[in-house]
C-alpha cells in the first residue's frame, strides 16, 4: 500500500560511509542517502514528503520553515529518522535542533480545522559511519550464548531514545551468562523501531508494514511527545 513519508535527518552530516556514484572526493553526506532512498520509495509507490530534491529553505526565517515541516508531516502517515554519526550536536540544545522537533510534531494527534491527523507509524534508520561500521550506536555486547546487541539509545536525541523500549508490557529474558543482563525479545519493543540501513534498505515494504503494525497497536506503548 502506498504511503505518504516524511524523512528527517542531518542534511550536512558528512560522518557517514561514502557512496561511490556521488564522486571519489566529493563528500558524502545523510543528504545523499535521501536520495537513494527516494529512489526506493518512488519504485514502490510511496511518496516523499519531505523536502523536494534539490529545494534549498536556507534563505527562509526559522518560522517559515517551521510551517513547510509541519504541513509535510501534518500530510504523511509514516517518519523515518535517518540516525547518523554526527546527527546531535552536543554543543547546542536539542530544543533548538530541527530532528527533535521533527519527531516531536511526528508523534502527536494533529487536528485542523475539520481533519485529525494521528501519530505517525516511525522508524530510525541508522546509516552506517565513514568506516562502515554501525557501532556507534549499534553495539554488539560479545556474548557468544545469546548474540545480544546494545542500541546505544541514550546517545540520541532524548524524544528519540525514549521512544525506544518503550512497550508497557516488554517481553524479556535474561542471559544465563550474566554477560547481557536483562534482554528485550520480539520485534515489537520500541514504538520508533530501530533497524540498521542495509537491512532496511533491501526490504523496505517489510519494515514500513512494521511500523505500521507497531502504530496500530500504539497503546502499548509509553510515548514521549515533548522535546527536553
Amino acid at each position: 500500500m502506498p504511503r505518504k513519508i516524511f524523512v528527517s535527518y542531518k542534511y550536512g552530516d558528512s560522518k557517514v560511509l561514502h557512496i561511490p556514484r556521488y564522486g571519489e572526493y566529493d563528500p558524502t553526506t545523510a543528504r545523499h542517502y535521501v536520495d537513494v532512498l527516494q529512489a526506493h520509495l518512488a519504485a514502490n509507490d510511496h511518496i516523499n514528503k519531505g523536502e523536494a530534491d534539490g529545494e534549498d529553505m536556507s534563505g527562509f526565517k526559522d518560522e517559515t520553515i517551521a510551517s513547510n515541516l509541519r504541513d509535510k508531516i501534518y500530510d504523511s502517515s509514516t517518519t523515518l529518522v535517518l540516525i547518523s554519526k554526527n546527527m546531535k550536536d552536543n554543543s547546542v540544545p536539542e530544543e533548538d535542533q530541527w530532528i527533535p522537533w521533527e519527531v516531536a510534531y511526528s508523534l502527536r494527534e494533529k487536528t485542523r480545522e475539520d481533519r485529525s491527523s494521528r501519530t505517525n507509524a516511525m522508524l530510525a534508520v541508522v546509516i552506517p559511519d565513514e568506516n562502515g561500521s554501525y557501532e556507534y550506536f549499534v553495539q554488539p555486547i560479545g556474548c557468544a550464548h545469546c548474540g545480544g546487541i546494545r542500541w546505544k539509545q541514550d546517545t540520541l536525541f532524548q524524544v528519540l531514545g525514549k521512544n525506544m523500549f518503550n512497550k508497557k508490557q516488554p517481553q524479556t529474558t535474561v542471559c544465563p551468562t550474566g554477560i547481557c543482563g536483562v534482554l528485550h525479545t520480539g520485534n515489537d519493543h520500541s514504538y520508533i523501531h530501530p533497524v540498521r540501513w542495509d537491512h532496511f534498505i533491501t526490504d523496505i515494504n517489510f519494515y514500513l508494514d512494521h511500523a505500521t503494525r507497531l502504530n496500530e497497536n500504539i497503546n502499548n506503548y509509553n510515548l514521549v511527545k515533548v522535546v527536553n
